[in-house]
């Protein structure tokens, strides 16, 4: 037989568990074993060879030598990926974020797959471009190719498409920077309106009264900013200004069509401080005034949201409101390995609270 002449040649191979083949690897050369086969050689049924492989029945001690005995013969090793098949269970998560451009999703990303490593499981990444359509159809390829649970980042308030996909209901899945209400599932947020309130109530303090806001809008936590920039206007009983509230489109952002930002320097009583809804956005303000000559702190002050690395390392070192990012999406991914560890889908709301980090991009108002 030709499977006999390949004995102790050292190839490697791997399997389907689903009753179809088994596959030996001989060098670059792939070649398929089926289950009948390594059944025939051990004299059993096809069965008994499952159940040797899974452990998944009795079988007697003879039995399985016999089995054992010819999977030896060729040098084959169960398969992870089809075990899992078998098992239902693959040791994949799925991570769904926005933007991978914006190094706070950076940053998550290596979070959550450092801490996944940890428990034995392997993350497949993939990045929704803020687009609702192209964010369901991954959770439903995601469905299909088995994983065993999703954890998703950030994104918009309304998340009532990702239960229209195929079989998505069905699997567990964890929000993170995002919620869904009326929805039976878990979420870990942040109280970015406090956050919102912690930005403005830093730069009043500083003895700025004249405060812009630049967003894009897209997601909910900069929509909770903006609300935390209202709610200490309110408190100290100051107007807002809708002329200093900027939203431009998510793409601007990142094309660098920023130029309706400049517009703040021709009002008859111009803002002396900007709050940007996180760093990317500061950081970008930061170029485009750099670029216009426009000094910070000493023209006017900036402040972002997020304290992502890159904050403290450019010039000048951006103050900004620390979201613990790494706490926040390992506890998410903990509350999902806990639905998969109990088996049963729950709705739970855990929500962390940010801090001040003051840097250089700010000043105090003098005289």
């Amino acid at each position: 037989m030709f499977l006999k002449s390949l004995c102790g040649t050292g190839f490697t191979a791997h399997t389907r568990q689903n009753g179809l083949a088994l596959y030996v690897r001989l060098g670059r050369l792939l070649l398929a074993v089926t289950i009948n086969e390594i059944a025939k050689m051990a004299h059993v049924s096809k069965s008994t060879v499952s159940r040797v492989i899974n452990k998944s029945g009795p079988v007697s001690k003879q039995t399985k030598e016999a089995v054992l005995s010819a999977i030896a013969s060729v040098n084959f090793q169960p398969s992870p990926i089809a075990r899992g098949l078998a098992l239902k269970k693959t040791n994949t998560i799925g991570l769904v974020i926005q933007d991978i451009r914006n190094p706070y999703y950076a940053l998550a990303c290596w979070h959550v797959e450092r801490f996944l490593r940890r428990f034995g499981y392997i993350t497949i990444m993939c990045n929704a471009d803020n687009d609702s359509e192209i964010e369901q159809s991954i959770l439903t390829a995601m469905t299909n190719h088995s994983v065993d649970g999703v954890l998703v980042i950030g994104g918009e308030q309304d998340y009532s498409h990702v239960l229209e996909g195929d079989g998505v209901e069905s699997i567990p899945l964890v929000l993170v920077d995002r919620e869904a209400s009326g929805r039976m599932l878990t979420s870990v947020t942040l109280d970015n309106e406090y956050g919102g309130q912690l930005a403005v109530g830093y730069l009043f303090s500083l003895g700025h009264e004249r405060i812009a806001y630049v967003t894009s809008d897209f997601t909910v936590a900069e929509k909770q900013r903006l609300q935390g920039y209202m709610t200490e206007h309110r408190n100290r009983g100051i107007a807002v200004d809708s002329e200093l509230i900027i939203s431009l489109e998510e793409g601007q952002w990142h094309e660098g069509d920023l130029n309706r930002i400049l517009r703040i320097f021709s009002l008859n009583h111009r803002p002396t401080a900007l709050f940007a809804s996180n760093d990317f956005k500061a950081l970008q303000v930061l170029r485009l005034f750099r670029r216009n000559n426009i000094s910070i702190p000493d023209d006017i002050s900036v402040i972002g949201f997020d304290d992502t690395e890159i904050a403290s390392v450019v010039h000048p070192a951006l103050t900004t409101i620390h979201q613990p990012i790494g706490r926040m999406v390992e506890l998410g991914a903990k509350l999902l390995l806990d639905q998969l560890d109990g088996g049963v889908v729950t709705e739970e709301k855990r929500v962390l609270s940010p801090w001040l980090v003051e840097r250089e991009s700010t000043r105090r108002i003098v005289g």
